[in-house]
Order: C-alpha cells, then sequence, then structure tokens
C-alpha cells in the first residue's frame, strides 16, 4: 500500500462518523473530521523514517472514536504498523512521541468498536428527502450544487439532479451523500449510479479559461464568486428542468443571503417552487449533484494534469497548489496560467 492508497484507506474508514475533508500540508496531508459540534484534525506525515500521525482538536468522543478505528486499519496491516510512528494525547494531556507499532498508532483508554451494521446505518442516514417535510412536495424535486470553488487548480462545476421519491431512496440506500464526506475513489464509483438513477441530471463545466473570463465580467459589474455560483445554478437547473420539465420543485444551499436563485428560476419557469436552505446537502438530490460535479472536476483536473506535464495537481487552496503552480510556470511560462488555475486567488500572487 503506498501513501496515496493509505491516506485514501483512512478518509473511506472515518467517513462513517462524519464529514471528512482533506488537505495538503508540508510532508504530508491533513484530514479534517467534522460532526455536528466537533472537530478533529489528522497529520499524516510521510518522512524518511515512515509514516506519523499527529492528532490534534482536543480530546472528545469523536476523536476516540476517529483514534480507534486508525488504530483497527493498522492492527490488521502489520507493514503498516512497523512503518507508522504516532504522536499521540497520554493521561497527563501532554503530547508524547510512541515507538512505531501497532498500538502506538491510538492510545486511547476508551476504545470505541464500529461494527458493519452501525456502519452502514450511519453512512445512509446522513441523506435523506429534506423536503418530504413541506406542505405542497409533489415527490419530483431537483437539487443543486457546485465543486472547485475553493481549488486553485481546475474548473468550477456546477451540476443539478432531478429526482422521484423510489429514485432518493435508492440512492440513500447506495450510501449517496454529500461528496466531502466521501473519498474520490467512492465519488466516482457512484457517478454511474446516480446517473442512471436519476429522472434527469446535468453537469456545466467552467475550465479556468473561462472562468477567468467569467469572473472578471461579474466583478466589473460589481459581483463575486457567489454571484458566479448563482448563474452556474440557474444555468444548472435550467437545463435539467427542459429534460424533465414535469419538475416543479428545487432544493438549492443558501450560500448567499439574496434571492437570486429562486428569482433566476422562476424567470424560466415561473411556476416552479424553490427552497433555500442551509446544509442543503443533507438531502439526497443535492448531495448526489455534489457527487456528479466532484466527479466531473476530479476527471477535468486529471486531464489537465497530463496537459501540464507537472504530475498529480494538487487539490485546495494550500501551498501545495501554489508549488504546482510555479512548476507549471517554470515549465511552461506565466501566459498559461490562465488556463489552469483561478487568478483570483491569492495564491497567483505567491507564485
Amino acid at each position: 500500500m503506498d501513501f496515496e492508497e493509505y491516506v485514501n484507506t483512512i478518509e473511506e474508514t472515518l467517513c462513517p462518523l462524519g464529514n471528512v475533508q482533506t488537505k495538503d500540508i508540508n510532508y504530508g496531508v491533513q484530514i479534517i473530521l467534522t460532526d455536528t459540534a466537533k472537530k478533529v484534525t489528522l497529520n499524516i506525515y510521510n518522512g524518511k523514517k515512515g509514516i506519523r500521525l499527529v492528532w490534534g482538536g482536543g480530546d472528545s468522543e469523536l476523536q476516540t472514536r476517529a483514534m480507534d478505528l486508525v488504530h483497527q486499519i493498522h492492527s490488521g496491516n502489520t507493514g503498516l504498523a512497523n512503518r507508522a510512528a504516532a504522536v499521540s494525547r497520554n493521561e497527563n494531556g501532554t503530547n508524547s512521541t510512541k515507538s512505531p507499532s501497532a498500538d502506538s498508532i491510538s492510545d486511547v483508554s476508551k476504545p470505541w468498536h464500529i461494527n458493519e451494521t452501525e456502519q452502514i446505518h450511519m453512512s445512509s442516514g446522513q441523506t435523506r428527502i429534506l423536503l418530504s417535510d413541506e406542505s405542497g412536495f409533489s415527490g419530483i424535486w431537483m437539487g443543486s450544487d457546485e465543486s472547485g470553488k475553493g481549488d486553485f487548480f481546475g474548473p468550477l462545476v456546477v451540476a443539478s439532479v432531478c429526482l422521484d421519491i423510489a429514485g432518493g431512496n435508492t440512492l440513500v440506500a447506495a450510501g449517496v451523500r454529500d461528496c466531502k464526506s466521501m473519498t474520490d475513489t467512492r465519488i466516482l464509483t457512484l457517478r454511474e449510479l446516480i446517473e442512471e438513477t436519476a429522472l434527469a441530471y446535468t453537469v456545466l463545466v467552467m475550465k479556468p479559461h473561462v472562468y477567468n473570463i467569467r469572473y472578471g465580467q461579474v466583478q466589473q459589474q460589481g459581483g463575486n464568486l457567489n454571484t458566479l455560483l448563482a448563474l452556474g445554478h440557474i444555468a444548472a437547473l435550467k437545463q435539467t428542468w427542459q429534460k424533465y420539465p414535469q419538475c416543479r420543485q428545487a432544493l438549492v444551499d443558501q450560500f448567499a443571503k439574496n434571492d437570486s436563485i429562486p428569482e433566476g428560476v422562476r424567470a424560466f419557469a415561473p411556476e416552479m417552487k424553490v427552497w433555500q436552505r442551509p446544509r442543503a446537502e443533507e438531502d439526497i438530490a443535492v448531495a448526489a449533484a455534489s457527487v456528479l460535479a466532484r466527479a466531473a472536476f476530479l476527471q477535468t483536473i486529471q486531464d489537465m494534469g497530463k496537459e501540464a506535464g507537472i504530475g498529480k495537481i494538487p487539490k485546495g487552496g494550500g501551498e501545495a497548489a501554489t508549488n504546482a503552480a510555479r512548476r507549471l510556470v517554470q515549465k511552461k511560462g506565466t501566459e498559461v496560467l490562465e488556463n489552469f488555475v483561478k487568478l483570483h486567488f491569492a495564491n497567483t500572487q505567491k507564485i
């Protein structure tokens, strides 16, 4: 198992506990695990002496559960256990470096074990049909979501998915949820099921060259990134509605305080009822849209990596992305940046 596979395994293992995100850090990767009340971080360093794990976020039940699950990974893989060393919290609350053994990976006083039945229940229970509680819900609705807005490299992708109740239940049972709590491998695996189950769907990919032009136009008109996002959501919802005009209801995440999306949707579908809610990704249609959007982002950034010729392009907006852009400029010149990155990011000034 190489380092990337190792990180993916930990991501997949922690997903049932909450939302999982990763970002590149110096000499490794940081995994961020959050639930409704707590946040836990796990820095995974890949050095010459092997893998080192550093837990952060303070003592909590969430951290205890996460540490125990990671411990189980190493307990079942002696190769990893022999390679890994961990910094974990000891009884007096200080950090101490442990020797590289399976037991050192997770030194907790109250281990918590999750069985297969519980894991399936927690995974599928994270999404549901949010509009089922709304008066007048017809049982056919659309959801939309985006991917790439926080990534220096790559496109901005907006997707929308139209489902009926049967299709929604199918995707819930399959474990579809917000893409931020899923690994890349799982996202790509579920894409085909979503496409086959949906009554209609749309995926719009705005590559960096077009993104930079459109962002500049929006900015000149007094708008910002949320303005561009709203336009993308409206366009994706419109195309899905055109494919399945029987749909009269839609749900989107409330990332802006104004009603630009409902107003934009009613411009082409006056009878459409549009709800905006915080954490709309808890709805299965929105979650499915997030998966399609992220899958398209991953595929596009993979293709861009081959075109750039600088190896695997890092996701996110951290130092690893800045360093990759520097390598790109050294290899192909500054003028190619607009074809690969979002120029308004602060990373651009660091190149």
